[in-house]
């Protein structure tokens, strides 16, 4: 909490009367939806799903929008209050805090000790991309829950304590993310799928013999997943994807929207520790700023290394490593990647 007021006291210097930096068309937005959310409580109802308070006489879907229906549920209070721009205080200051913590408590329930817990999840909560994403996608920085979404599955899938609680969480976990941010949830299923494989590529003969041993158990628990996330967000989904004004296809020209190489390494200016040369070259980012995630640097980056090679027998680290590695290939597909001598095409790069 403390260096989570660290990062955003001078929003916190003026309650409600600052905004974000650097992006004020999306967080204008996304203020006029926790406003909408509040403005919907007052009247002893929940938000529509489809309004035309906006774009109107047509309207928007919010299913189809960053309108992070729970958290402006749960500051309604606050905006009400304080107004919207309260809320997007504290929700980013809970965003940074909660996900440090929230990584900070599956690690230990994994083992790690106390030291290696707190700095994972000050890693985690604090990281560049949760950073560059506090100046309007605030349904990116708030990143508390797929660390407990992916706790919970592996739960369900090593027969740690009772499938069918584990399942239960991770649905209602998993629908809470629904009305959070939708992009987070694919982001981390993505994750998880790419972790399942790697543990059963690495212990295919125990794999094995879980899925004989505990195979109903298994099924139990991810059939209650299924079923508490159908209940509690499936007319939501619904809604969005065969109620009015729902989307097809994809908005983004497939080639447009990857990291690049560079972007691994050099500091913008919206970080601490930067020079003026970087922060040029990532002012020229060919994509806006907010989408300049990948950044993570040399001396953190060298320790990822280091720290795989030498715990490299330990299962913990090769899964995180090797999950490492496929995602951030995964981040620079989407089209041709020109590296010094080298020129990938973009059919090795899945988007």
């Amino acid at each position: 909490l403390v260096a989570s007021f660290a990062v955003t006291w001078r929003l916190w210097a003026d309650f409600g009367g600052r905004i974000v930096g650097s992006n004020p068309g999306d967080a204008s937005l996304v203020a006029w939806f926790l406003r909408n959310s509040a403005t919907a409580i007052s009247h002893g109802r929940l938000p529509a799903l489809v309004t035309t308070g906006l774009n109107a006489p047509q309207g928007i879907n919010l299913m189809w929008n960053a309108s992070m229906l729970l958290p402006g549920l749960i500051l309604a209070p606050v905006t009400l209050l304080a107004g919207p721009w309260a809320s997007l205080t504290v929700l980013l200051t809970v965003g940074f805090a909660g996900s440090a913590a929230s990584l900070f408590w599956v690690l230990r329930r994994w083992g790690a000790s106390l030291a290696a817990a707190g700095l994972g999840g000050a890693v985690y909560g604090f990281s560049p991309a949760l950073v560059t994403s506090s100046i309007g996608h605030f349904q990116l920085q708030f990143a508390v829950l797929p660390p407990l979404l992916i706790h919970f599955l592996l739960r369900i899938l090593a027969g740690r304590g009772s499938a069918v609680w584990a399942g239960l969480w991770l649905g209602l976990l998993a629908a809470a993310q629904v009305y959070i941010g939708e992009e987070l949830l694919a982001d981390t299923a993505l994750t998880a799928v790419i972790m399942v494989a790697v543990l059963a590529l690495n212990r295919p003969r125990a794999t094995a013999a879980a899925v004989r041993t505990r195979a109903a158990a298994m099924l139990a628990g991810l059939g209650v997943a299924v079923a508490a996330a159908a209940v509690t967000c499936g007319y939501a989904l619904w809604k969005q994807f065969k109620g009015p004004l729902s989307e097809h296809g994809s908005p983004w020209a497939v080639a447009t929207f990857h990291s690049y190489p560079y972007g691994f390494v050099t500091p913008s200016g919206g970080l601490l520790f930067h020079t003026s040369a970087s922060a040029a070259t990532a002012a020229a980012y060919p994509e806006p700023t907010p989408e300049y995630l990948a950044y993570l640097g040399w001396p953190l980056l060298i320790v990822a290394v280091v720290a795989a090679i030498t715990c490299w027998p330990d299962l913990r680290a090769r899964l995180a490593a090797v999950t490492f590695a496929v995602l951030e290939l995964f981040c620079m597909g989407g089209g041709p990647v020109q590296l010094p001598g080298l020129r990938i095409p973009a059919g090795l790069l899945p988007w």
